[in-house]
């Protein structure tokens, strides 16, 4: 066989091989450029959405703020700043408010002008809300990437006196004798309920944004009495509508179910009492969540659709932004040489244009306001311009006086131990010329402090009053005898504290001594202050001592129509609840006042709470 040999390819092949190597060197030369290309490119895809998504957090961060903004201010009657600012994260970014018609939604984007009428929305509980729509627009730029956002919110604002009981705080109700409440009830916190009894709520509202527990908060375990709630109708205060209630179980209620504290926010997993995977067996319990809205539902063939008396956080309640504290004070700091007034010691001098405060919100509003001086020797009338008009007060109207407070005093008594107060004859200064026409009236001591030196206004004789009244004053008030009894019209006392005294009440009250109380009617909202429960230790009393008492109404019947709300805790009048001596609970007959339902009917200056609700985004 014949070997065939190749030739040696010389300087031919070897130049081949070289143009390969050259071939194969550009090639992957060209890959690496394509792929560094790619990767560049891909770092630089994902470096603006890096920094895209960061300007649209910011954007959408100073939406948040604008909307927190239109919220706080339409609840402390300011109107929202067209324009604001917010830090996020070091970078300060821009937001625009502009107020746009209620119909805004349904038609081209409008703005607001001065004359456009309110929109005013009725939910399926009857409660009134007012609306404001507001355009939020905002901007961020990170690194030359920038993003825009824009909102459409309703600001809502409920007009406070159309709930029975409104809180900012904790409500508890833990009433010894039995109790019916009507009326809507709402609290910002946690509501707590108990009683001795049984505490009936007449309500289709009974709603929190926190938890709601069938027990006491100063002491957990303490599941007693029977709470019924009334079954969602559309309007309890027709008395054509079904009236049916189911029971909120105490722990002993339960027939075995294992609760801490009876059925409420706490009994997330429901029971299944024969392990059938179902809860519709008797013994059986629905978990909270889906349970509060079976249980409380409308009644059975009920023909104006559904509805939920009972609902928590769990159920989407949300908070009510209320108006801020500083709205009752007498004075509030303004920019050093920009106020009207000065304070020299204790007491306020009107100095126009160059002092150091202003009036608080409901000072400056009142058509009139009597306030007394530091050293309370002395009181002044003013008109809604500052002038005096003192003269013009009739006499007797107004003096000074002292009240003896038990509570305030710590159970102590003497002639240094009462509290001092503007004493007003309601009757009398609704015949002066100097009656608000405006409908509120402002009552303010200067010095105030706690205890004994909290000082306040005793408001008698106002059992007829000839228009509509919003009283107020950043100190306690003492409200002696039937209140808007005559022509009974939408009024509204706010203090510090609220003390009701009866028609029998005659001033002699001293330590030990407890005067006997006769049945008295009061027809007001009252908005007030209390003090804090600790759990453990001290109870605030509860919603069944918000108005304080001073006198023996055991068997007396204390009548109370109209709304009880609690914005913040008292600053003034501190003294704790439940001291001996100081009182006993009255027949309570209090309700909510339907005269309230229609916003014409809302006393003067009714506080507002406001929730900002999304509409639209884009």
């Amino acid at each position: 066989m014949k070997l065939i040999r190749s030739k040696p390819c010389g300087r031919s092949c070897r130049g081949m091989a070289l143009l390969y190597a050259v071939f194969a060197a550009f090639t992957a030369a060209t890959l690496v450029s394509m792929l560094l290309s790619m990767s560049l490119t891909s770092t630089k895809v994902a470096v603006v959405k890096q920094y895209g998504g960061q300007a649209e957090y910011l954007a959408q961060g100073a939406l948040e703020a604008a909307k927190n903004r239109v919220q706080t201010d339409v609840a402390a009657w300011r109107t929202p700043p067209p324009t604001g600012s917010v830090t996020i994260n070091g970078t300060s970014v821009d937001y625009t408010i502009t107020q746009i018609s209620p119909d805004g939604v349904n038609s081209n984007i409008k703005a607001w002008t001065a004359g456009d009428p309110p929109l005013i929305k009725t939910d399926s509980s009857g409660l009134q809300r007012i609306i404001t729509s507001y355009r939020l627009d905002a901007s961020a730029t990170i690194q030359s990437n920038t993003a825009t956002a824009h909102r459409l919110i309703h600001a809502e604002a409920t007009p406070v006196f159309q709930f029975a009981v409104f809180y900012n705080s904790d409500l508890e109700v833990n009433p010894g004798p039995s109790m019916t409440l009507s009326g809507r009830i709402h609290t910002n916190s946690d509501l707590y309920m108990g009683c001795g009894h049984t505490l009936t709520l007449d309500s289709n509202f009974v709603h929190s944004a926190g938890s709601i527990f069938r027990h006491r908060k100063d002491v957990p375990s303490a599941s007693t009495g029977t709470v019924t709630i009334r079954n969602w109708v559309a309007n309890p205060f027709d008395p054509t509508e079904p009236n049916n209630y189911f029971v909120m179980s105490s722990v002993s209620q339960m027939g075995g179910a294992p609760s801490t504290g009876g059925y409420d926010s706490d009994f997330a997993l429901g029971y299944d009492s024969n392990n059938d995977n179902d809860f519709l067996d008797p013994g059986d319990w629905l978990p909270w969540g889906p349970g509060a809205l079976d249980y409380w539902s409308e009644p059975a063939g009920y023909a104006n659709g559904s509805g939920g008396t009972v609902k928590d956080s769990a159920h989407g309640v949300s908070s009510a932004t209320p108006p801020p504290l500083g709205s009752v004070d007498m004075f509030e700091p303004a920019a050093s040489g920009t106020g009207n007034w000065t304070k020299v010691g204790s007491d306020f001098v009107l100095t126009p244009g160059m002092g150091t405060y202003d009036k608080g919100f409901y000072h400056e509003k009142a058509d009139l306001s009597i306030i007394a001086n530091a050293a309370h020797t002395s009181w002044k009338a003013y008109d809604a311009n500052d002038n005096d008009v003192t003269s013009t007060i009739p006499a007797g109207a107004v003096t000074l006086s002292r009240i003896y407070d038990a509570r305030q005093a710590g159970g102590s008594s003497g002639s240094t131990t009462k509290v001092k107060t503007l004493h007003v004859d309601m009757g009398l200064l609704d015949m002066s010329g100097s009656w608000p026409a405006n409908g509120l009236l402002y009552f303010g001591c200067a010095g105030k402090g706690t205890g004994t030196n909290a000082k306040g206004v005793h408001m008698t004789n106002g059992g007829a009053l000839s228009t509509k009244l919003t009283a107020v004053s950043d100190g306690p008030i003492y409200v002696q005898g039937d209140y808007n009894i005559v022509n009974k019209k939408g009024c509204a006392v706010i203090g510090d504290s609220v003390n009701l005294l009866s028609n029998n009440w005659d001033g002699t009250k001293t330590k030990g001594s407890i005067p006997n109380a006769a049945p008295t009617t009061f027809n007001m909202a009252i908005v007030t202050g209390n003090t804090d429960t600790v759990p453990g230790s001290t109870y605030s009393g509860g919603f069944e001592n918000f108005p304080r008492f001073h006198e023996n109404w055991a068997g007396v019947n204390c009548t109370i129509n109209g709304s009880f709300v609690n914005f913040w805790p008292s600053r003034f009048a501190t003294g704790q609840w439940g001291l001996p001596g100081v009182y006993s609970a009255p027949n309570r007959f209090w309700g909510y006042d339907p005269l309230f339902n229609q916003v014409a009917n809302l006393p003067p200056f009714t506080p507002m709470t406001v929730v900002a609700v999304d509409v639209v985004c884009w």
